[in-house]
């Protein structure tokens, strides 16, 4: 029926991965002070509510972009393979 292959993760996957990663990393920090009102990893990062919430639209903005560039990275590669 369909041969599927598996995605290639080149580099820049790999890198927008990471960005990912750091973007949950900055929502989460910025989630945690609003809810206990705690640092995650960095003492004293956030250190009031509004810092937080822009840490967490931060986050969740860098989450959407890294994920967002995964997916046209993994069309690029998908396109040129079938040509």
């Amino acid at each position: 029926m369909f041969n599927r292959k598996r995605p290639r993760v080149t580099l820049r996957v790999f890198f927008f991965a990471l960005l990912d990663a750091a973007g949950i990393l900055i929502f989460s920090s910025g989630a945690m002070w609003l809810a206990r009102g705690q640092t995650l990893f960095i003492p004293n990062f956030p250190t009031s509510t509004p810092a937080a919430l822009i840490t967490v639209v931060a986050g969740i903005a860098l989450m959407l972009w890294a994920t967002g560039q995964v997916l046209n990275e993994f069309a690029r590669v998908a396109d040129s393979a079938q040509d």
